[in-house]
């Protein structure tokens, strides 16, 4: 029974805990409560809170510790968290000290946080600690802290070694099945890449664990499952999960399982690499089309005209972007065509396949795209420049605001222009002459434009400035009068 110093002592704990989360809990909360129930983010970002303050040579908790008697469990292992990120080594090791009799999430977590100290003593007795508390700490309770020990890792004061062969080496028993079995569920894919490494080398189930990592939505893991099917895999296995990994989220291993399958020449060979030239992926279109080629079958682009022809389902998206990286002359009137009939995703592709067509970006290309919003599209248009700044004249300029173009178009050109050269640019507002009140605006519009973009030094020859400067001194232009003067005045500070 709790005696009445235990049961003060316990207050005295439970307040000082309550101060050290003060800021953290509600009115009224139970600390101790609240802490056991944090995941590893929270814990963390209270050791490094903790690890910031002063350091005394005296620690209040561990004084109350070590003159109390029976304490409730919970309430220690909260203390001896606290205590074991004080800013004084000495009574952060008195706290792992403590720490093995009293296994728990909190007193692992301390332990692991510990592995990284910066203090070479207090480093070795934090893994001896953890050591001795892994093993004796329940399956919830390891599996909540271990995304700590995925991030050990990377820490420069941990030892390699000593990270693998305790808790890999750990994992990898048979008792602990049921413990890996759920990392290879966990939500954190670092964690699951390192539950997967040790399932690959040591599951009594390897096929279904390489099943599994093929299917899994991280990348890496789909890879490592892919090399471990090449290099540990049977016969009689090898073809038929390389058809599962045709299927996988990672692009890289549909790729090399589309290789494999090749090699190993199965009698529907000609469909797995038709159907490849359809997948998600360029790397994986752009390997089924090399190995259409070899095989002298149907090229991958007739192939793709057709699925686009016939909107194909399943395919014709696909087909789309495929054709928009090798497009040929001949695809651009049905690029053209099918622009104003998709969604503005695949109006993209179809202006890189009608740029691929023509060799870059006509200035009738300029006009339809620019109907489009999108920073790609901006970007795409922009390198593109050559083409369509050849044939953009001061004319075709004026004639923007009212030809055809849409105030969305013309907001795209605006923001297009300046990509421009900068003198360029300005030398095409000096030639423009607009003929009516629409295309005046139009010009204002574009000085002011050009005007914000004048920021930062451009280099500007003597000759070309002089000529500059005497085309507004001497009024040989139509820009409007309070744009030409700040024109000028940027001009002569040049």
């Amino acid at each position: 029974m709790p005696t009445l110093d235990s049961r003060m002592a316990e207050a005295t704990l439970r307040s000082m805990i309550d101060k050290h989360l003060t800021g953290r809990l509600h009115p009224g909360e139970n600390g101790v409560r609240w802490m056991h129930a944090q995941g590893i983010a929270v814990l963390v970002d209270l050791d490094a809170y903790k690890r910031s303050w002063q350091a005394p040579a005296q620690n209040e908790l561990l004084d109350c510790l070590g003159g109390s008697g029976q304490l409730p469990e919970a309430v220690q292992r909260a203390a001896l968290f606290f205590a074991g990120a004080d800013g004084n080594g000495h009574n952060r090791e008195w706290a792992l000290e403590r720490m093995p009799a009293l296994p728990g999430y909190l007193t692992l977590v301390s332990a692991l946080l510990r592995c990284n100290d910066w203090v070479a003593r207090v480093r070795l007795v934090a893994q001896r600690v953890a050591e001795s508390l892994l093993p004796r700490c329940s399956s919830a309770e390891v599996l909540a802290a271990w995304p700590l020990v995925v991030r050990l890792g990377n820490a420069k004061r941990v030892d390699a070694q000593w990270l693998r062969d305790t808790f890999c080496g750990w994992l990898s028993a048979p008792a602990q099945q049921g413990i890996l079995d759920a990392m290879l569920d966990h939500d954190d894919a670092r964690l699951r890449l390192g539950a997967y490494e040790v399932a690959l080398a040591t599951h009594p189930d390897r096929v279904e664990i390489r099943a599994r990592a093929l299917r899994d939505s991280d990348p890496r893991i789909a890879r490592i499952g892919f090399q471990s099917l090449v290099e540990r895999g049977d016969d009689a296995d090898v073809e038929a999960q390389c058809r599962l990994a045709l299927t996988a989220c990672s692009g890289r291993v549909r790729t090399m399982a589309l290789r494999a399958l090749v090699a190993r020449e199965p009698g529907d060979v000609g469909a797995l690499i038709e159907n490849a030239a359809f997948d998600r992926a360029r790397a994986v279109r752009r390997l089924a089309a090399y190995l259409l080629r070899q095989r002298q079958a149907t090229p991958a682009i007739e192939l793709w005209r057709t699925a686009l022809a016939q909107r194909a389902p399943g395919r014709w998206r696909q087909a789309l972007e495929a054709l928009a990286d090798h497009a040929e002359a001949e695809d651009v009137a049905g690029l053209r065509t099918l622009h104003a009939e998709v969604s503005a995703r695949h109006q993209r592709n179809c202006v890189r396949g009608w740029m691929r067509g023509e060799g870059g970006a006509s200035l009738a290309l300029l006009r339809v795209a620019l109907e489009s919003q999108g920073h790609a599209l901006d970007r795409l248009l922009a390198t593109a420049r050559p083409h369509w700044a050849g044939e953009l004249d001061a004319e075709r300029l004026m004639s923007f605001c009212h030809d055809g173009p849409s105030p969305v178009a013309q907001a795209g050109l605006l923001r297009l222009l300046p990509v421009l050269p900068r003198w360029q640019h300005l030398e095409l507002l000096l030639a423009a002459v607009p003929q009516g009140a629409d295309e005046r605006a139009w010009l204002q519009r574009l000085a002011d434009n050009w005007l914000q973009a004048s920021l930062g030094y451009v280099p500007l020859f003597t000759s070309r400035r002089q000529s500059l400067l005497d085309t507004l001194e001497q009024g040989r232009h139509h820009l409007p009068l309070p744009a030409a003067t700040q024109v000028l005045a940027l001009l002569r500070k040049t």
